[in-house]
């Protein structure tokens, strides 16, 4: 049996579709994926890191306000259906999973015309146009948010959450302690702005770190490039590095309160791991909506970037920090509102509907 997968551009199709091959590896064995994403995203390096078939299809976007690119759309859009009607032709896969994406329109489309069943997946509340496009071809939609669901087809949409790698909850406080030289008789605060990491962020962290020293580690992840020699003089609690990619999973399980970004893998990781969130969406994004799911349930602290001040920030970030019983009260809101051990759950399914 042999899965295709379908996502790329940027990470958010990506990570919940490798959780469900990872689980659906560990359940049976013999099944093999391949995997079809952008020529230039960074989905290839992850997915060659699975063991996984990489091939890509040519991009399609769709900008939402005029641009030149509407005049070669339709050609773009017909040569990625081309290619992607060739790729199910050669590897005939049982089934086609995406989460959206630039590549998953075709793939989807392609496969619906061959008979092949396809899935598709929605992690943000507000659903994005490749979903809303892929919808009517899947004979099954799963999305993270109650929120959501009314957004598809009722007869083959059903609520799931959002699944996380295994690799997410493997990390250590120790290992965290020893790497980062962590005084354990403090909380830790963990910043993080993302893959790019955040410019906002960043200066409001250097803004705020003398409030934080000497009653919290800090654990600050600036963004590759965005490195400052002043972040050295705020002492040896104070810990900045560029990127932090092996050591990620160590940083979230030391973390006592974590600041960032109100992107779906971001969200999804603190929930897993039920940890408390001070969250900055960025603004006019799909974040948005993120996070005021998120805030309505008490879920989460959310901070709106374009309102903030330094002084609300401070108060939420030192607020938790002094307060244990309410930073484990809201890591545990977080859990409940967006599960996310479900990934064999979707693998399951996912046989089931195969099945049929």
């Amino acid at each position: 049996m042999k899965i295709l997968f379908a996502g790329g551009g940027t990470l958010g199709p990506v990570t919940p579709l490798i959780a469900v091959a990872e689980a659906w590896k560990r359940t049976d064995p013999s099944v093999s994926f391949v995997w079809v994403g952008t020529s230039r995203g960074p989905e290839g390096a992850i997915v060659r890191e699975q063991g996984m078939k990489f091939l890509h299809l040519p991009v399609a976007r769709f900008t939402r306000y005029p641009s030149l690119e509407w005049l070669t759309l339709p050609f773009r859009a017909f040569q990625a259906f081309v290619t992607a009607w060739l790729v199910l032709g050669r590897e005939k896969p049982s089934l086609v999973a995406c989460a959206g994406g630039y590549t998953g329109v075709p793939m989807a489309y392609a496969a619906f015309i061959r008979g092949i069943p396809v899935w598709t997946h929605q992690s943000d509340v507000r659903p994005l146009l490749s979903n809303r496009l892929i919808a009517p071809v899947a004979r099954l939609v799963t999305v993270a948010w109650p929120q959501t669901a009314g957004s598809f087809p009722r007869r083959k949409t059903e609520l799931m959450g959002n699944p996380v790698r295994a690799c997410v909850r493997a990390g250590a406080k120790d290992r965290a302690a020893v790497r980062f030289g962590l005084d354990l008789r403090l909380p830790t605060l963990l910043v993080t702005g993302g893959g790019g990491g955040a410019k906002w962020l960043n200066q409001m962290c250097m803004d705020m770190a003398p409030k934080l020293v000497g009653i919290a580690n800090v654990i600050h992840i600036t963004g590759p490039g965005k490195m400052k020699p002043a972040y050295q003089r705020f002492g040896a609690h104070y810990h900045a590095v560029e990127l932090l990619v092996e050591g990620m999973a160590d940083a979230l399980a030391a973390a006592d309160v974590v600041l960032a970004r109100a992107g779906m893998g971001t969200i999804s990781e603190l929930s897993a791991m039920r940890k408390a969130a001070v969250l900055v969406p960025i603004h006019g994004s799909l974040q948005m909506a993120n996070a005021a799911v998120l805030e309505d349930t008490g879920a989460a602290k959310v901070i709106q970037q374009p309102l903030a001040t330094l002084g609300d920030l401070e108060r939420a970030i030192l607020g938790l920090l002094a307060d244990e019983p309410a930073r484990r009260a809201l890591g545990d809101r977080l859990a409940r509102a967006l599960p996310t051990d479900v990934a064999e759950k979707i693998a399951h399914r996912l046989m089931r509907l195969m099945a049929k």
